[in-house]
C-alpha cells in the first residue's frame, strides 16, 4: 500500500506538537483515527516513528531522519498548490514582518533592499523590537503580521516553519577571563562559571536549560536579562558568562569580550519563517518569503 498524504500530514503534526491529541486538532480528525493512521504508516515503513511515554511523544531515530524530508515535501506541495490557485506575482501591497533582533540587524536588511528594488510596488514593514519568540508567535496567530522570522516554538506546532539558517550557541566572556583564551569551552566547564541567563520564558533559555539537562546538570543563572545587548554588557563587566547565538552576539558591541565556541555538545538555534498557512499569505507576502528563502540558501549549504 502506498504512503498517503494524510499519513505524512499526521506524522508532521505529531512531530511538531509532541502530542497525539494536539495533532488530531491540527489535522481535524479524532485522536483514535490519528492513532490508526500512524500505526498503518509505521507498519508500511517497518519502523516505529514515535516513542510514547507518560510525559508525551518523541521521535525515534527513524522519525528524526524522516521528518526534514517529509516536512519539506509537504511545504513545497502546499506552496505550489497555493500558487496555482492564487498566483504569486505581487502587483503591490504591504508585507509586515516581525523578527528577532539579530535577523533584523544583519540578515534581513540587504534582502529587503534587493527585494524592494525588484518589486518597487511592494512595501516591507519590519517590526524589529521583538526580544522574545513568543510575541512573534502571538502576532502571527492573531494576524497582526504576515509572517515572523524566529525559532519554532514547541507549543506552536500549528504554524508553518520554513528554515532559513542555524545560529550556533557560543559563550561570551570578558577578555581577561581564563577561558577566553581557549578556542572552545565545554558545557560542563561552563556550568562551573556564574551565568548571565536570558529570560526564563524565552526560546533561548529553553534551549540552554535543555542542553544542561541532557548532560545531567541543573544550572541556575546568577542573574537574568531580556536583551542580548544587556547580556553582553553583563559579561563584559565580569558578572557572568553569557550564552548567546553567534549571529546575535555579532550584532552587539563586542569590545572587551570574546566569543568562545561551546562544545560537548554543539548546539544550534534554528531560525526561519513562521506563518499560519501559505493560502493565507498575500501574493506580495508569498513573493517576499520565497525571495528570502532563496537568499538564505548559501547559509544552509
Amino acid at each position: 500500500m502506498a504512503t498517503t498524504l494524510k499519513q505524512l500530514e499526521a506524522f508532521v503534526a505529531i512531530a511538531r506538537t509532541g502530542s497525539f491529541s494536539a495533532a488530531a486538532r491540527v489535522v481535524h480528525v479524532s485522536q483514535p483515527a490519528l492513532t490508526s493512521v500512524i500505526k498503518n504508516l509505521e507498519q508500511q515503513l517497518g519502523v516505529e516513528l514515535f516513542e510514547r511515554t507518560t510525559r508525551g511523544v518523541t521521535l525515534t531515530t527513524a522519525g528524526r531522519e524522516l521528518l526534514p524530508t517529509v516536512d519539506r515535501l509537504l511545504t513545497e506541495l502546499n506552496e505550489t498548490l497555493a500558487s496555482l490557485l492564487s498566483g504569486t506575482a505581487p502587483r503591490g501591497g504591504t508585507v509586515t514582518v516581525a523578527c528577532i533582533p539579530s535577523a533584523g540587524s544583519l540578515f534581513l536588511p540587504p534582502l529587503i533592499a534587493s527585494f524592494t528594488q525588484a518589486h518597487p510596488s511592494v512595501r516591507v514593514n519590519l517590526r524589529d523590537a521583538m526580544t522574545e519568540n513568543r510575541e512573534i508567535v502571538r502576532m502571527v496567530r492573531s494576524g497582526d503580521i504576515d509572517c515572523g522570522v524566529a525559532s519554532p516554538m514547541p507549543d506552536a506546532g500549528e504554524l508553518q516553519f520554513r528554515h532559513l539558517y542555524d545560529d550556533e550557541l557560543v559563550a561570551v566572556l570578558p577578555l581577561q577571563h581564563a577561558h577566553a583564551r581557549q578556542k572552545a569551552i565545554t558545557w560542563k566547564e561552563l556550568a562551573s562559571l556564574p551565568l548571565v541567563g536570558m529570560a526564563s520564558n524565552s526560546y533561548l533559555r529553553l534551549l540552554i536549560d535543555q542542553t544542561f539537562a541532557a548532560i545531567g546538570i541543573s544550572k541556575r543563572p546568577a542573574t537574568e536579562v531580556s536583551l542580548v545587548t544587556t547580556a553582553v554588557g553583563m559579561a563584559r563587566a565580569g558578572i557572568g558568562a553569557a550564552v548567546l547565538p553567534l549571529r546575535a552576539a555579532r550584532a552587539c558591541d563586542l569590545a572587551d569580550v570574546r566569543t568562545v565556541s561551546l562544545v560537548g555538545p554543539t548546539v544550534r538555534r534554528p531560525i526561519g519563517f513562521l506563518y499560519r498557512s501559505v493560502s493565507e499569505l498575500s501574493p506580495a507576502a508569498k513573493a517576499f518569503v520565497q525571495y528570502v528563502l532563496d537568499g538564505a540558501k548559501p547559509l544552509r549549504t
